[in-house]
């Protein structure tokens, strides 16, 4: 099934103003589930720095994951854990 996968790079505190800032990274994946898809896209995206990853499949089914969990899952998939 695809996935739309979106994230966001939010500048840190010191940077100019975050209203203006807030950059957004949408992109489509071929996944097994929402979860797989967040991984894939971590993958692909390591400046991500925003707290949770929104994920909607074909069907409009939606799924927010936090950052966290998502980058263990990027983990999993590319072999550092098991």
């Amino acid at each position: 099934m695809k996935y739309k996968v979106e994230g966001c790079v939010v500048p840190v505190d010191g940077e100019t103003d975050v209203a203006y800032a807030v950059r957004s990274v949408t992109k489509w994946y071929t996944a097994e589930d929402h979860f797989e898809a967040a991984g894939k896209f971590i993958l692909d995206h390591p400046e991500i720095n925003c707290s949770d990853i929104w994920v909607v499949d074909e069907s409009y089914q939606m799924g927010m994951y936090p950052l966290e969990q998502v980058k263990w899952k990027a983990d999993y998939l590319c072999g550092l854990r098991w």
